[in-house]
């Protein structure tokens, strides 16, 4: 971590994402979504925190965790990483979205879709979505947002309607973005972060990420395509 850096093992990363482009198409349909990771560090009253980086920052389990957010942009058919960022646990969803977005842009990559829960409905995002990168947002609604009025007149001009079967059926490959988090952290080390800072967490996230791509990589350069899923077979 000293002497390679977390901006120099994200670079490994964005090299891994342009190999698997080169095997096959990615990012025609994305996903963004985060997750919560819990701190290697408490929050104590009245004592100066071991990770001053670290925020408070509540899950969709209902549950305070003290730590930090990973946010992630995939690809909904491989179901592999494109990019991601690492925030405090307090940063929202939405907020980041741009970031992420533009990560990818930057790259080259041209996408049609982005497809992402409630926690993303906001006007902003959709004007970035739509006029910044030319794509088509597939947004599920905030219910809190419909409080507001003349807050959702942008929706008569979206390209695809809300509620429409083709609407529905983009949305429900979301999922995949779940499902990246899920073996990230259940097979890949994710959630057992042992670093304080967050360019330390950063480097931790990078690397579950890296291994993620380098599985898929050897499945799709050994004829296994259909392994480029399945970590296990690869641990031994």
């Amino acid at each position: 971590m000293k002497r390679i850096r977390a901006d120099a093992i994200e670079k490994i990363f964005k090299e891994l994402v342009k190999k698997m482009g080169d095997k096959m198409e990615v990012g025609k349909t994305i996903a963004v979504d985060s997750t919560l990771l819990k701190g290697y560090a408490r929050d104590w009253k009245n004592r100066v925190c071991s990770d001053q980086d670290a925020f408070w920052g509540y899950s969709t389990t209902k549950k305070w965790v003290f730590g930090y957010k990973v946010h992630v942009i995939c690809d909904v058919e491989s179901e592999l990483p494109l990019a991601f960022t690492v925030t405090p646990a307090n940063v929202y969803d939405s907020k980041e979205c741009f970031n992420l977005l533009n990560k990818i842009a930057n790259e080259g990559m041209c996408f049609e879709y982005v497809v992402a829960d409630a926690g993303y409905d906001t006007k902003d995002n959709y004007y970035f979505i739509s006029r910044i990168f030319h794509a088509i947002p597939i947004v599920a609604m905030n219910r809190r947002n419909l409080k507001k009025k003349d807050t959702r007149d942008f929706e008569a001009y979206l390209p695809i309607k809300r509620g429409t079967e083709l609407w529905k059926s983009i949305y429900q490959k979301r999922g995949a973005v779940e499902r990246v988090f899920s073996r990230l952290k259940e097979e890949l080390a994710l959630k057992f972060v042992k670093v304080r800072g967050i360019e330390n967490v950063r480097f931790h996230v990078a690397l579950s990420l890296i291994a993620m791509l380098c599985i898929a990589l050897a499945a799709h350069q050994t004829g296994n395509e259909t392994l480029s899923k399945c970590i296990s077979s690869f641990k031994f």
